[in-house]
């Protein structure tokens, strides 16, 4: 039976419910800690675990993200009475960057480096966690092509996989071979780790109508940690980080490379998408062999920061998916 009936964090009182009920619950359950990416690197994770969860859940966060973004999906997978796994990908949050000396902009050195740091991830903390209990993942926009990748990569580890606004191919002011062509330009100078030129940094003032939101409570309450936090104010790319979000597509879509992926894949599509291409996110489920698609009115990008009535649709179907057993 399925546990999310209402919304489990309304939009009345959001700031309140959040301070005052969900973050100390979460605070009760987790353990914090690191475990060394691919390359020695250290990666911070979270853990949530329940006594008598009936699976797991891994959650693996957009471009700019991190963990504490998501907090509230994290009580709503509880909710559902799943363990809860989240990492800090390189180059967000507490883990490890590459250009430290300006944590604003991310960057990596390849964008494979993701997938094999998610890999280390589960076998080094989520496997000795997980009890035997099924394993599913939970990706969104960058974390949804590091999710796709692992899949093409690693078809047998996960169950199910959830891609909400996965970044099958970013939205981009120019083509995909200009940008290639002018962020490798960039890198061959020796400026892969800089700034790209058309970015500005961490925003403090900025509102939710210019957000990937269409919810102004969830948007300030995360809004506000990121003021307070100079490790949570990500938000510009390097010219490495964009050359590689454009190769990637070209591997998310590769016919070959999809058919290993045989779980079934929900992929949970917003109405209203200008980060990434919706027609791509259409062009890869239909590579996969056991895929599902399903629009959500009245969302943006982040569709998990939504009004409550899209956000109860979005719980529901994503709780009715994995619970399915047929």
């Amino acid at each position: 039976m399925e546990k999310i009936q209402t919304i489990p964090v309304s939009e009345n009182n959001y700031a309140e419910t959040m301070k005052t009920k969900v973050e100390p619950y979460l605070a009760s359950l987790r353990t914090d800690g690191f475990y060394p990416g691919f390359d020695g690197n250290k990666n911070h994770y979270e853990m949530y675990l329940l006594d008598g969860a009936k699976a797991n859940v891994v959650i693996s966060h957009g471009f700019t993200e991190s963990a504490e973004k998501f907090r509230e999906m994290v009580y709503n997978f509880l909710m559902m009475e799943y363990n809860v796994f989240i990492v800090d990908h390189r180059g967000h949050g507490q883990s490890y960057r590459r250009n430290p000396d300006d944590p604003q902009t991310v960057s990596v050195r390849l964008f494979e480096d993701y997938v094999q740091d998610l890999n280390c991830f589960i076998e080094s903390i989520v496997r000795p966690h997980a009890n035997g209990l099924p394993l599913y993942l939970y990706a969104h926009s960058m974390g949804g092509a590091i999710a796709i990748q692992y899949l093409q990569t690693y078809p047998d580890v996960f169950d199910k996989a959830v891609l909400s606004a996965p970044m099958v191919q970013a939205q981009m002011p120019m083509s995909p071979a200009l940008a290639l062509a002018v962020m490798r330009f960039f890198v061959g100078i020796g400026q892969g780790d800089k700034r790209v030129f058309v970015h500005n940094g961490f925003e403090p003032d900025k509102t939710y109508e210019d957000s990937h939101d269409t919810s102004k409570a969830r948007f300030d309450y995360y809004h506000a940690k990121r003021k307070e936090n100079p490790l949570l104010q990500t938000a510009s790319a390097s010219y490495r980080w964009v050359r590689e979000a454009t190769k990637v597509a070209k591997k998310n879509l590769d016919p070959a490379r999809c058919k290993n992926i045989t779980i079934p894949v929900l992929l949970c599509q917003p109405a209203e998408d200008t980060s990434v291409i919706s027609e791509k996110e259409n062009e890869f489920i239909a590579l996969i062999p056991n895929g599902k698609l399903q629009q959500f009115p009245n969302s943006k990008h982040e569709i998990y920061a939504s009004v409550d009535d899209t956000v109860l649709i979005y719980l529901q179907a994503i709780e009715a998916f994995l619970n399915d057993e047929a």
